[in-house]
């Protein structure tokens, strides 16, 4: 089996399942893009695919349902830029209202020295 049509990355060396267990790399996100393109192809099975990439058949099926809740995430954004976050927004108010509070108290020293020089 040939790798993607992209090539930008190799697939792992497949093995007994008891070599698998043993590794402790882990896949980057090139590479579980990769594993998702293979795994999509007709002529390819997913044994085949864990086989060649030396990974567990549920490690397939977490990287297909990952892939899945992305592209549903990235669909629903409507056009244009994209909504702020609700924490954002609320911290930037509070920052306005400390900035204010702030202002407030420096006013008040500085009426209060001017009392305290005065006598």
């Amino acid at each position: 089996m040939a790798p993607s049509s992209i090539g930008v990355v190799e697939p792992r060396k497949g093995g007994a399942v008891a070599e698998r267990e043993r590794r402790t790399a882990r896949l980057t996100a090139e590479q579980k893009w990769q594993i998702f393109l293979e795994a999509s192809r007709k002529n390819t099975t997913d044994a085949q695919v864990c086989r060649r990439w030396g990974i567990a058949p549920h490690q397939l099926r977490v990287i297909r349902e990952r892939a899945k809740e992305s592209s549903l995430k990235g669909f629903s954004r409507g056009p244009g830029r994209p909504s702020t976050d609700p924490q954002i927004t609320e911290l930037r108010a509070e920052l306005e209202r400390t900035t204010a509070a702030m202002h407030e108290l420096a006013i008040e020293n500085t009426l209060l020295r001017g009392k305290v020089n005065r006598v």
